[in-house]
């Protein structure tokens, strides 16, 4: 699914890259949908249950559905665009260790184990995050381990979700929030409150750097080893100079080795605090009752210090940027033009231009470059690599042999030139307002994919009526607007080029 407007689409796991697969999605909406739409909607806003707890977790609750079961979230507001170079993907890495238990779950001897992780920590930090043992050093660290494995309990925390009936338990962390979420029956939902404050509470540094090496091993493939991710990677570098949203939400090589169980307990202290949380579940609830559950479990986290963020502004840009990878892969353009985030009013016009010029087999960008002239094998939009700042408006493609990356950006210009002069027909407007409608909605029939945006824009709008107030400013959108933002946002000044050049 295409990224359109505030969280609307759920972000993969350290969202890795703009993903070049060769899809389009089918533009055509019928009018039904879009006319029901506004009514649908606010029947839903009505039903929905917001509070606050004393010590600030904000609580979402919005009963849906006949069957006993609901999705539960709880979203933090913190990622990538949280961190700060030396120790860029530590969000990620703590999302990973969310998983490894707590005090009571996932050990056999939680004091012992304390002592032996105590001590392993102590040559970590003597050793430069373990990356220098002396021989001395490396025979204790291995006894200790093998120590360890014997109190371990591995994948506790996760086994006794399955025991309850747990369906799509997994987390996700991107530019501005790490987000865990789970499917359950009703009977589960005490349990799924004690689980999920107890790992928010109490969790333990368990198995710390044997999943640093996981990790290490996952930025191998999705970055190092993979092209469209180095491209996405350096488009991002390129693109942004200053801003946290220049660095890889999985993070650099180098910091990943740099980062020890230490500077992740102090990361969560000053992250996972009360006011940097949201817990929202959909399905069978029942607010009067469900609220004194999760009172008594998150209501039971301290009160952390107030965050503040001071990520660097971003300058305007002043002209094109370019980069370029030569490697043994085919050859893949992306085109990132810098544009505003929502709430800005340009927004939402600037997702409906994309959606005309890319979105569909009948968009003039398919047309052009894919079907008439055969440059290439697709062509997608995505919108990123996050929503709190100034983002990227960007449309990634395959070079299709034997023809060159120049002559697909000949192509693309000539397109987006003739748009910029003739902006939208009413009829090109109507189909791409109906298409994000619809996926729109069809993102929202998840009790999932609800949850989360609720907590999501909550968290980063101060609303979680936010995507519902986007989609309403969407489909007010008429052609001037799309041809203002066009003519203000998609001119070569504005844009950086990444491409990857065949070198086989």
């Amino acid at each position: 699914m295409k990224n359109k407007g505030p969280q609307f689409a759920i972000q993969r796991c350290v969202g890795v890259a703009l993903s070049l697969v060769f899809a389009t999605v089918a533009a055509i909406v019928p009018p039904s949908l879009a006319d029901d739409s506004s009514s649908s909607l606010a029947t839903m806003v009505s039903k929905v249950h917001y509070e606050t707890l004393p010590n600030g977790v904000r609580v979402i609750l919005y009963n849906r559905g006949i069957a006993p079961v609901f999705s539960g979230a709880v979203v933090v507001r913190v990622g990538g665009s949280d961190e700060v170079v030396g120790q860029t993907g530590i969000s990620h890495l703590f999302e990973h260790m969310a998983f490894k238990g707590t005090r009571t779950i996932g050990t056999k001897d939680f004091g012992r184990e304390q002592r032996l992780l105590s001590r392993l920590e102590e040559l970590a930090l003597e050793s430069n995050a373990a990356q220098n043992l002396s021989p001395e050093q490396k025979e204790e660290w291995d006894e200790i381990h093998e120590d360890l494995k014997e109190i371990w309990v591995s994948d506790d925390f996760s086994r006794r979700y399955e025991k309850q009936g747990a369906v799509g338990q997994n987390a996700t962390t991107d530019k501005e929030f790490t987000k865990y979420f789970v499917d359950l029956p009703r009977s589960a939902f005490e349990f799924w409150c004690q689980m999920e404050s107890d790992r928010l509470i109490r969790p333990v540094m368990r198995q710390f750097y044997q999943e640093r090496d996981v990790v290490l091993e996952e930025r191998r493939m999705r970055s190092d080893d993979d092209p469209g991710g180095r491209l996405y990677e350096l488009l991002l570098g390129v693109a942004y100079q200053r801003h946290p949203y220049r660095a890889p939400v999985i993070g650099y090589e180098k910091d990943i080795r740099s980062l020890t169980a230490t500077k992740l307990e102090e990361f969560r202290k000053k992250y996972y605090v009360p006011s940097n949380i949201v817990v929202s579940v959909v399905g069978r609830v029942n607010p009067e009752e469900d609220m004194k559950v999760i009172a008594k479990y998150f209501g039971a986290m301290p009160k952390g210090p107030e965050i503040v963020r001071d990520i660097p502004v971003e300058a305007e840009p002043e002209g094109e940027r370019r980069a370029t990878i030569k490697m043994a892969a085919s050859p893949q353009v992306i085109v990132a033009y810098a544009k505003p985030n929502y709430p800005h009013p340009d927004d939402p016009p600037l997702s409906v231009a994309a959606e005309i010029l890319s979105g569909s087999k009948i968009s003039p960008l398919y047309v052009e470059l894919v079907r008439r002239r055969q440059l290439a094998a697709g062509i997608v939009n995505e919108e990123g690599p996050g929503n709190a700042y100034p983002n990227l408006l960007m449309f990634g493609a395959t070079v299709k042999a034997p023809h060159t990356t120049d002559q697909l950006l000949r192509a693309f210009d000539s397109v987006v030139d003739r748009f910029r002069r003739t902006g939208p027909t009413e009829a090109q407007l109507e189909i791409a307002k109906r298409a994000i409608g619809m996926s729109f909605l069809g993102h929202l029939q998840s009790s999932q994919a609800l949850a989360l945006d609720f907590a999501s824009s909550e968290l980063m709008y101060g609303s979680w009526k936010a995507s519902v107030e986007w989609y309403e400013k969407m489909s007010q959108v008429t052609v001037e607007d799309v041809k203002r933002v066009v003519d203000t946002y998609l001119v070569p000044d504005r844009r950086t080029i990444a491409t990857i050049e065949s070198n086989s």
